[in-house]
């Protein structure tokens, strides 16, 4: 009887904790999402991907919106939150794509059955509250492009940089941290540069982004960052001749939350607009720390990067926009840890 009340009392608060709970909406345990990119040989990265038990991750073709012919399947073995996770086209999809083609791919998570093999209708979509665990994306045939930082939870932003996990780069260009406006939107918007990273073409991983020092200390408690690829123009800085690295029509950028937990006050008074006291770039533009006269919007990826802020030469690029999932994990696990927890401790108490 004791086991049969304490096993609807954890029902009950579980429930309570997850009606409760101010969770985004894809605070689920089947998640995963996937942004857009360029690949030369049909390998395709999903951002992340969260299961409860063994499943398969598998990308299909666009057919008017809905999913179509079977691109790629691979079995993920076991619970748990994955990052960067590499699916390859098969290869005789893979060839039927031009170059410079870009198309939308849709990457679903889906049961596993025990067969042995991916059955697209034995192993059936996995849902979590009412929700498919499913994303859409561009994907392009070209030069790698791809960039990767969504996580688990959202980034702690308190020493006024973000860390963002995965560039690829193709060409010598930039990692640059935009504003979004009107967050947790469905077509939220990212607006202008608040950081960037210089990069040389290729793959780079943990890339520090220093943000602007105004918006790091009005961030409050929470905000949206998206994090885009740009080409450089090769003038040494960024500014407006700096493009964003596309995907057929989409900017390869992924969308991330960021919190700051310490919010005193101590940081450096900063100064808006340019030299004729007009601010024309909706960015503000920080003093640096040291008697240098390095006031670019552009740090290094290869040292960690100087105290003071950043001064953005450049306008938006190019709109991205944002449908995929928020995270938000960690704050539903903590709550349901905390409510099991105590719930467990008083029943062994009173056995």
């Amino acid at each position: 009887m004791r086991r049969r009340a304490f096993a609807a009392a954890a029902a009950l608060a579980c429930i309570v904790a997850l009606a409760a709970a101010p969770l985004p909406v894809s605070a689920h345990i089947n998640d995963v999402t996937a942004d857009p990119q360029a690949s030369t040989d049909g390998t395709v990265v999903v951002e992340t991907a969260y299961v409860a038990d063994d499943a398969w991750v598998a990308l299909y073709a666009d057919d008017d919106g809905e999913r179509g012919e079977l691109l790629a399947a691979d079995r993920l073995r076991g619970a748990g939150f994955r990052t960067d996770l590499a699916v390859t086209i098969d290869e005789e999809r893979w060839d039927d794509w031009g170059a410079g083609e870009a198309r939308s791919v849709h990457v679903a998570l889906h049961s596993d059955d025990g067969s042995g093999g991916f059955d697209r209708e034995e192993d059936a979509v996995l849902t979590a509250f009412g929700r498919e665990a499913t994303d859409r994306f561009t994907l392009e045939r070209g030069p790698t492009a791809y960039v990767g930082s969504a996580a688990f939870s959202p980034e702690t932003v308190d020493d006024g940089s973000v860390q963002v996990r995965n560039v690829q780069l193709p060409a010598d260009g930039y990692v640059v941290a935009r504003n979004v406006t009107d967050p947790g939107d469905e077509d939220e918007t990212a607006a202008g540069p608040v950081g960037a990273t210089a990069l040389d073409a290729g793959s780079h991983g943990d890339v520090t982004v220093r943000l602007e020092d105004s918006f790091s200390e009005d961030l409050g408690s929470r905000a949206r960052l998206a994090l885009t690829l740009y080409r450089s123009d090769g003038d040494g800085s960024f500014g407006p001749g700096d493009e964003p690295v596309m995907a057929g029509g989409d900017a390869v950028t992924t969308f991330v939350y960021v919190n700051r937990t310490d919010t005193a006050d101590g940081g450096r008074s900063t100064t808006a607009g340019d030299a004729d006291g007009e601010d024309d770039t909706g960015v503000t533009t920080a003093t640096p720390a040291d008697d240098t006269d390095d006031d670019s919007l552009v740090t290094t990826a290869t040292t960690s990067p100087a105290a003071g802020g950043p001064s953005p030469t450049a306008d938006d690029g190019g709109e991205s926009t944002s449908t995929d999932g928020q995270p938000g994990f960690g704050a539903l696990a903590a709550v349901l840890a905390t409510v099991l927890g105590v719930g467990v401790a008083t029943h062994r108490r009173r056995s």
